[in-house]
């Protein structure tokens, strides 16, 4: 089977899942298996079959929804956000099938006329300014950057109410997908909080002055309370306000809106069980003629901003079930929130199932990088890794025998090789480093050291890790990560990339391949998981989505820990953490504690039961309550005086 990413189209080969059984002995490649043979020809064929039906739409296989997309959704790249978002979705699904040309409509921008349905015309006249930008976005735009922002959203703003229209219309299916929009935080007189207009609130009103009378319901699993929608619809019984989400932004009770708030640190289990309890008994009583899906997926356990932990496979199910019991109602989709260079897949996996039925999952960088390593692991012959590379490998018979090999496997000749295999050495090549020099230390108090310098004269260390063979529940074997330091000595820090707490020089910028080799180490050798210690937040945060503390209240103190920083660049919150983030009545310090990254399947169950979860998100609830009622929001989200 061979893979797809949105930058490059279609992968190579070795990206390709691989699902065939292994030998024994580790370090022999695997022999392909039939069923990988015929599962890899049938997804070829099924791709082939959508894109067939999707060039000929033939009566019986018309499209279950349509697209809404313009070029125009492309935005700005920021901290947290990823420009390519709708784009990247966009060439996913065309790869797919799922799509085809007779199926994207593309909006007009939202006239001031249309944005005037709910925004004051004062506030539309001062978003050029820069103050005004700054409330919304945070501070570092610059004016040219803050007018394609602007721009963007009223395009996608246009995208809605052409959604909105569309769903009316018996000439278009009943879902209709707004590959944008969701800008939920936006009130009548003000933006905030990354939002500039209430698309949503816009497209409504648009379709009432042209003769909509109906009733409507808002869906939205954002994990942000939308407080403007909410807000702009307070006393309209027509217009019915569902969120699930983190906390209550505005503690107003009305009539016609459901609220659920289920705070800090939440994961698959309660996410799920809170919308299915709820939702279905909203769509009964209310009965809607027209449903707004805002289908945020900033619940990402991989989510840069978010603070919960849902998985990829549990936001599938969750969209899965919202078009389910929303039946045969029309239903306009908008993609709400999503940060970080992962979140597309989550929204890209929804609307593929939407177009064209496909429910397969789309892996995340880091796991399409494990597999790649894992295909290079597997394709290096044993020989490679623990032949030694001195010609007298007997060295001096009078001499006491000392260990040669890391963990008795690994010699140090198989790690360079390793080494080169996967790109470290040539990254090291590029970073004005031609000659790097490895070193074992096997007999280290704290356990078995390796070394990388920048050349045999080892004056200059660039990479030390010191691991070590430790017990974890129930007996399991952990790979223990003592000590990992990656550090470029020749670099000095730049003004937009500061030294993180600890660092004495900038890193290597090849942490992700190190750690995806330490990732296989486990897998050859059968470790069940990973184990460290993070000195700092920025450790654990390069970590999640991976991995999780041991213990439920290391992990719920994580959460809470990001919750207060949310919406900082990781230099800032590393920081902050680092000296002590006061808010409210306490005091957040870094501690550290044991992080696991589970390898095995035993030891990724363990972190997916109902007891941890629960355990956790009780725990995250109770921590969060030392530092104020709400803890602290991320930037751009003002208390409504400020706007």
């Amino acid at each position: 089977m061979v893979g797809y990413h949105p930058k490059i189209g279609r992968a190579k080969e070795a990206d390709a899942p691989r699902d065939q059984k292994r030998t024994s002995k580790p370090g022999i490649m695997p022999q392909l298996m039939p069923s990988d043979i015929l599962n890899a020809g049938l997804n070829t064929l099924q791709r082939f079959e959508r894109r067939l039906r999707s060039k000929l739409n033939f009566i019986p296989y018309m499209p279950q929804a349509v697209v809404v997309y313009h070029e125009g959704y492309l935005g700005i790249d920021k901290y947290i956000s990823d420009r390519g978002r709708a784009e990247k979705i966009f060439r996913y699904l065309k790869y797919e099938g799922c799509l085809s040309d007779s199926q994207v409509i593309t909006p007009r921008t939202a006239t001031i006329t249309q944005l005037n349905l709910v925004h004051d015309f004062s506030y539309l006249s001062q978003l050029n300014e820069h103050e005004i930008g700054e409330r919304i976005f945070g501070q570092g735009l610059s004016d040219e950057a803050l007018r394609t922002c602007i721009e963007q959203q009223r395009m996608m703003t246009g995208g809605t109410i052409r959604a909105a229209r569309m769903a009316l219309s018996s000439l278009y299916p009943r879902r209709i997908i707004n590959m944008g929009g969701g800008f939920h935080h936006a009130y009548p007189d003000g933006g905030y909080a990354f939002c500039v207009f209430n698309d949503v609130a816009i497209a409504i009103e648009h379709i009432r002055k042209h003769g909509f009378t109906g009733k409507i319901l808002i869906i939205d699993l954002d994990l942000h309370q939308g407080d403007g929608t909410k807000t702009i619809f307070a006393n309209d019984p027509n217009v019915v306000t569902y969120s699930v989400h983190a906390e209550n932004w505005v503690r107003e009770e009305y009539t016609a809106s459901v609220d659920i708030a289920l705070g800090p640190g939440i994961g698959d289990v309660a996410y799920l069980e809170a919308i299915r309890t709820s939702l279905p008994n909203v769509i009964h009583r209310e009965q809607p003629d027209l449903v707004f899906y805002l289908a945020g997926v900033d619940v990402a356990e991989d989510d840069e901003l978010g603070d919960w932990r849902v998985s990829h496979e549990a936001i599938f199910e969750r969209d899965c079930f919202v078009d389910q019991v929303v039946g045969k109602r029309r239903m306009v989709v908008t993609m709400a929130g999503g940060y970080g260079h992962n979140a597309w897949r989550h929204s890209a996996r929804f609307f593929g199932y939407l177009l064209a039925g496909l429910k397969k999952p789309i892996d995340s960088d880091n796991e399409r990088l494990l597999k790649v390593l894992k295909h290079l692991s597997h394709t290096m012959p044993i020989h490679d890794l623990t032949a030694e590379d001195d010609d007298d490998i007997f060295g001096d018979l009078m001499q006491p025998m000392k260990r040669t090999r890391l963990f008795d496997y690994y010699s140090r000749y198989g790690v360079e090789c390793a080494l080169e295999k996967v790109g470290v050495f040539e990254h090291l090549r590029k970073l004005g480093f031609p000659s790097p020099f490895l070193e074992f230390e096997l007999d280290h108090p704290n356990g078995q050291a390796m070394r990388l310098y920048a050349d045999d004269t080892r004056q200059m260390l660039l990479i030390e890790a010191i691991l070590d063979d430790k017990k974890w529940l129930n007996n399991k074997r952990m790979l223990w990560i003592e000590w990992l330091l990656l550090q470029n000595p020749t670099q000095s820090p730049s003004p937009d990339r500061p030294l993180l707490p600890g660092q004495t020089y900038p890193g290597l910028g090849c942490l992700a391949k190190i750690f995806g080799l330490i990732f296989m180490l486990c897998e050859r050798l059968k470790f069940d998981a990973i184990g460290f210690n993070p000195a700092h937040y920025h450790v654990c945060f390069l970590a999640k989505g991976q991995g999780s503390f041991e213990n439920p209240a290391d992990e719920a103190r994580f959460r809470v820990a990001q919750r207060l920083v949310a919406g900082m660049n990781i230099q800032q919150a590393s920081q902050m953490l680092h000296d002590g983030l006061k808010s409210g009545n306490g005091e957040m310090k870094w501690i550290p504690a044991r992080m696991i990254v589970p390898v095995s399947r035993p030891a990724i169950a363990y972190f997916h039961t109902r007891q941890y979860q629960s355990e956790v998100e009780k725990l995250a609830a109770i921590e969060l309550r030392k530092y104020g009622k709400y803890g602290r929001r991320y930037r751009g989200k003002r208390n409504r005086k400020d706007i």
